[in-house]
């Protein structure tokens, strides 16, 4: 056979490049299975179905949070789901956040967002310190129990939504982070301290809560005074932080800001986040947040931001 010391090399060669091209692929793969993705599903109310509610609930102005977050997220890298108005039904919320749970991968950074109406629901299961479950209130919920006609089918409650973010910290593991922001109200109180300017400005929530067996009004055994409450970790999921306009028995007052009225957490919230971006360190944002709260005096009076975080 006739020995060619320049075949010899150039079948090397060949060798070599597909070798390197394989490898490259390869790594290239698992880089993409291991690249953490961004994702928010992000909910505001502004006008409430007036055919299906009866007129029960005021139109305030959670769409505009969403106009102003969205832009904010994409640019910094999120997958981002808006429903407003009448696509915020509780039949599209909650299968939104099965979207969420469904596509999210391990170590995902998932942003949960709602901008609307929120209200006390008499507590059936005990497990409130006040006696009230909290509620979200979809575009298609109503105010008022009507036995028969309305029992409260549509109202998303805390005891609701902590299974399904469960459900999504698990699915992304202990890399990954739930953020979940609730610009809503859970309850009224007596709002004290507001000037002119800030009457232009709706609150989001009822004095009334939606009860079975007890009075109109939300009276609750205990006030709950805490800014910061501890949420659950174990090694399998991810941490979480909730981030809630006020405390269950506050008002939530939308404010005033470049001419267009927003939610306080949302208008806050959107500043940090353009500047600071999210990442799995949350308390990063939880202190920029309280920062900014304190630096800008927009935050309404006689309102608390609250925390609950697993860290």
């Amino acid at each position: 056979m006739y020995f060619c010391p320049e075949n010899i090399i150039r079948k090397q060669k060949k060798y070599m490049s597909k070798k390197i091209f394989i490898i490259l692929l390869v790594c290239s793969f698992f880089f993409r299975l291991q690249a953490k993705e961004k994702r928010a599903l992000l909910v505001g109310i502004s006008k409430y179905d007036t055919a299906l509610t009866g007129y029960q609930w005021n139109n305030i102005n959670g769409a505009n949070d969403v106009k102003l977050l969205a832009p904010i997220l994409k640019a910094k890298g999120f997958k981002v789901t808006t429903l407003t108005d009448e696509k915020a039904t509780h039949k599209n919320i909650i299968e939104g956040i099965n979207k969420l749970i469904a596509t999210s991968q391990k170590g995902d950074i998932v942003y949960f967002h709602f901008s609307g109406h929120g209200q006390p629901v008499e507590d059936i299961s005990g497990d409130e310190a006040d006696g009230w479950d909290e509620a979200i209130i979809p575009v298609d919920a109503r105010k008022v129990y009507k036995k028969g006609v309305y029992e409260g089918h549509k109202h998303i409650l805390d005891d609701d939504l902590a299974p399904l973010i469960t459900k999504l910290r698990t699915k992304i593991g202990p890399k990954g982070v739930v953020y979940a922001v609730l610009d809503a109200c859970h309850a009224g109180t007596a709002s004290k301290g507001l000037d002119d300017d800030e009457d232009e400005c709706p609150s989001r929530g009822t004095m009334q809560g939606f009860t079975f067996t007890r009075g109109k009004y939300f009276k609750p055994k205990k006030l709950e005074t805490a800014n910061y409450y501890k949420v659950q970790k174990t090694r399998q999921i991810s941490h979480v932080v909730f981030f809630e306009a006020c405390r269950p028995y506050q008002l939530n007052r939308e404010i005033k800001a470049n001419n267009k009225i927003y939610g306080p957490l949302s208008f806050h919230m959107a500043q940090v986040i353009k500047k600071f971006g999210l990442s799995t360190n949350a308390s990063t944002v939880i202190s920029q947040l309280n920062k900014l709260i304190t630096k800008e005096g927009l935050w309404p009076m006689n309102q608390n931001l609250v925390i609950e975080k697993s860290f």
